[in-house]
């Protein structure tokens, strides 16, 4: 692991390949018409979230309902965003409840997590209905807008990790990409014409999302042993660039002892 630090790390005291290296030190980012039109990773939204019960009754799926409102919990006011995570080949779908005003965020990766969460303050879940439509975006660096299926999935259905295939798996491979993190909270570089490029690749990024609610430290650290040596393609050998001046020498023909003149034919 070159550059940063993030919680996998710690899967290290239980040894490692130095013949692989997975490199962090990077700005790289890529915009969302990146992600889901160029690579092809599914564009998916949340439809629920957390609602409260003195709002809902005890149904809570009654009324009208808008996925991932600001709700509060003990009289404090609290919103609620969604994050994502493709690591490894694997798209993990959590949801982010941040005390407004500041705070450690807390993050959910399970259905089970978040409904107990609900249980012990009084909330309840709304699950939301699935909805399949078109997202539209202007692309500045095409200068073009942009059109991309998008799907809304009920609560239950977003934390569902979804294992990519075909085509979007053979581009996410193409691309090099091991991790790509989509976190709410994040500062979100720009790219050519003011793009926006949420989604940050191949940095120290999961531990800030709490990720290990969703892989363990020890079997991420080698499930990212086993894609960056197993199954994205070996990086080229790089060109050797000698910087030894006697070396250089050397190489041009050049004799420490006779320079460049022949030796007397014997």
């Amino acid at each position: 692991m070159i550059g940063g630090r993030d919680y996998y790390d710690a899967g290290a005291a239980w040894g490692q390949d130095e013949s692989i290296v997975f490199l962090r030190n990077g700005a790289r980012a890529l915009s969302d018409i990146d992600m889901f039109v160029e690579i092809g990773l599914p564009s998916t939204s949340c439809a629920g979230g957390l609602v409260a019960r003195d709002a809902y009754g005890a149904r809570p799926a009654s009324g009208r309902y808008r996925p991932l409102r600001d709700l509060a919990i003990d009289g404090v006011a609290y919103g609620q965003k969604a994050g994502q995570v493709l690591f490894c080949g694997t798209l993990y779908r959590g949801l982010r409840l941040a005390r407004e005003g500041g705070g450690a965020p807390r993050w959910f990766w399970t259905h089970a997590a978040l409904a107990a969460f609900a249980g012990q303050h009084g909330l309840a879940l709304h699950e939301g209905e699935a909805y399949a439509g078109t997202a539209r975006e202007t692309s500045n660096v095409r200068r073009q807008v942009v059109e991309y299926p998008t799907v809304e999935l009920p609560l239950r259905d977003w934390f569902d990790p979804l294992s990519l295939a075909g085509r979007a798996r053979e581009a996410v491979v193409r691309a090099g990409i091991t991790i790509a993190s989509r976190d709410p909270d994040a500062k979100v570089p720009l790219g050519p014409e003011y793009a926006q490029l949420p989604w940050a690749v191949d940095q120290p990024t999961l531990g800030a999302m709490d990720f290990a609610r969703a892989v363990d430290p020890f079997t991420a650290y080698q499930e990212i042993a086993m894609w960056v040596g197993g199954v994205l393609p070996a990086p080229a050998p790089g060109t050797v660039d000698v910087t030894d001046n006697r070396v250089k020498l050397e190489k041009a023909g050049f004799d420490h002892r006779t320079s460049f003149r022949r030796g007397k034919g014997g």
